[in-house]
């Protein structure tokens, strides 16, 4: 549990350094604020839906989205993570990424590392120095410069390595185009299956002892690492995406919404208590008539939707008060609130892996959003009640409590 704790603070703090960078930056959010010349002269930062740069760049880039494909050429290091990254121009420096696929198809001129759910060198791929890959798949058709340490349920390697290779996985195969320069030392319970033409240059070594007793090696802690850091920074990114579309779709709902946990925080409580329980208990009635189910359809699908806008504005109240906790200014404007929001979402998350008390924390926060998101629907539909903040009116510190004359 120390492991896990660790491995995953280390991700979202990953993914607080990311994205609170994107949001702190003045320039570039999207690929068209990249300049329009032959050359990017700086470093560039996107985010968003689908991510490609316009132009080469001569600096790193970094970039978190959906879905990043690099087509143009970095002449510094590349930083990427999102649910589908591609890698089709060279890297000159080092290429770090994470997601849920991972495709490598060009050069990189340094050192590889990648983490996901299913990882891909292709044959056009090479790496200048030390590769590090740790995912569910991992195929490996190109040529690696460096040592090879590889983590992941199955492997197949079936292009160059010119150093020495280290597998931990269950299942290892070596294509006919396989040529390893040094040793290969491998963890797994199953032999190794080697095509003819396959070719090794020193010894190799099977460690069938540490698998069978679960101990794996260090490439086995390494491997459980990139999991976790690769599942704490996705779901960090995707929570923080989540809000920020948000943000930007209601701006009024989500600056107000937030206010109503301060007026009337048992309020919010017992209305989300009350919409998780009678959401579902609504559908199941509405399943009972043929002329019923359409709609029981609609509300159980917008059932996830209701609860993660309840969890967005539970960590927005929750960064509203870090301002005045910090003694800093309150927070202005999209990027200021994205910033806040990513503080209490990293403190949520982390609070949320101590026994018990996390999961009861994060069940007050998605249960005190909820119900704020419904008392502020129901406000705007009879009009804003005497006492609470207006939804035309100006924009307050979550601190400070609405004055009448």
């Amino acid at each position: 549990m120390q492991r896990l704790f660790a491995c995953f603070a280390r991700g979202a703090m990953a993914g607080l350094a990311l994205c609170a960078g994107l949001a702190l930056l003045p320039s570039v959010t999207c690929a068209q604020d990249v300049p329009s010349g032959p050359r990017s002269h700086r470093n560039v930062y996107l985010a968003g839906g689908e991510v490609r740069s316009a132009v080469p760049v001569q600096g790193d880039f970094v970039a978190a989205g959906g879905r990043v494909l690099v087509d143009q050429a970095v002449g510094g290091d590349l930083l990427a993570a999102g649910g589908a990254v591609e890698v089709r121009a060279p890297v000159a420096e080092d290429a770090r990424v994470v997601g849920g696929d991972v495709t490598l198809r060009s050069r990189v001129g340094g050192e590889l590392f990648a983490t996901g759910g299913h990882v891909a060198l292709g044959p056009e791929a090479s790496v200048g120095g030390r590769t590090a890959l740790y995912g569910g798949t991992v195929s490996i058709a190109g040529r690696l410069g460096g040592e090879l340490e590889v983590a992941a349920q199955k492997v197949t390697l079936d292009g160059e390595v010119q150093g020495d290779v280290r597998i931990n996985a269950e299942d290892i195969e070596l294509g006919p185009a396989a040529r390893i320069g040094g040793g290969l030392r491998y963890v797994s319970g199953s032999e190794l299956k080697m095509a003819p033409g396959a070719r090794i240059g020193g010894v190799i070594t099977h460690d069938a002892d540490a698998a069978a007793q679960g101990r794996g090696g260090p490439a086995a802690h390494r491997g459980a690492e990139g999991f976790f850091l690769a599942g704490g920074v996705v779901s960090y990114l995707a929570l923080l995406a989540c809000a920020a579309v948000f943000l930007l779709l209601a701006p009024v709902f989500a600056a107000q919404a937030p206010r109503r946990i301060q007026a009337h925080p048992w309020r919010a409580l017992g209305a989300g208590l009350l919409a998780l329980v009678a959401v579902p208990l609504l559908a199941a009635l509405l399943f009972i008539t043929v002329l019923g189910i359409p709609l029981g359809i609609a509300v159980m699908a917008l059932y996830p939707v209701l609860l993660l806008a309840g969890f967005v504005v539970g960590v927005l109240f929750l960064g509203g008060l870090l301002p005045p906790a910090l003694k800093r200014p309150a927070a202005t404007g999209l990027r200021g609130t994205l910033v806040y929001f990513a503080l209490a979402l990293l403190m949520v998350l982390l609070v949320a892996r101590v026994p018990f008390a996390g999961a009861l924390a994060m069940g007050l926060v998605s249960l005190a959003g909820l119900g704020a998101c419904l008392l502020e629907i129901h406000a705007r539909r009879k009009g804003p009640p005497a006492g609470a903040p207006s939804a035309e009116g100006p924009s307050l510190p979550l601190g400070d409590t609405p004055r009448h004359a």
